[in-house]
């Protein structure tokens, strides 16, 4: 019952997205940020497992814009709470399509803590493309390190996938 409770605020705050001003959505952003790891699971519950369902397009408005929010300069510890938090959805039962979109916001927010929850996607055919994409955004040596162990296992589009991964962050 108070999960349902916690899920009818959420809709209240983010009924209104997107925001009419730079500063309200702003404002969105901190509310949601406030309600730490819960808040964020939650609206990654409320985004749907399919790409395209209509019910998840505020929900997903608001976490990519809190993924914004919290990568700005100064906001380091929001950044990393969303970040982990994020990361840790892609251990949950969710559908591969639902991790994808995870995973492209851990792309914009992410640092080398979440390279091992996306490290473990890249023997996904669904999702390998997504988690190279990302960890080649982190970059550095925990990243090459990730992606050079998963090449061995590589096959067809995947090997290719990972391999042009490897390419990018050893260029950088």
């Amino acid at each position: 019952m108070k999960r349902v409770e916690e899920s009818k605020e959420i809709l209240e705050i983010i009924k209104d997205l997107p925001a009419d001003s730079y500063e309200e959505g702003q404002e969105v952003c901190e509310k949601l940020l406030a309600g730490g790891p819960a808040t964020i699971e939650l609206l990654v519950a409320m985004v749907g497992q399919e790409f395209g369902d209509p019910d998840g397009v505020q929900p997903k408005y608001a976490l990519h814009g809190m993924v914004h929010h919290a990568s700005r300069p100064g906001a380091d510890e929001q950044r990393k709470m969303l970040a982990k938090t994020l990361a840790g959805q892609l251990d949950a039962d969710h559908s591969d399509e639902l991790k994808a979109f995870v995973v492209r916001q851990l792309q914009l927010c992410g640092s080398a803590d979440e390279v091992p929850a996306l490290a473990k996607l890249l023997s996904s055919d669904r999702l390998c493309d997504p988690a190279a994409q990302a960890l080649s955004a982190i970059g550095g040596s925990q990243v090459e390190k990730a992606l050079n162990s998963a090449l061995s296992g590589a096959t067809g589009s995947r090997k290719v996938t990972i391999e042009q991964a490897i390419a990018f962050v050893s260029a950088k």
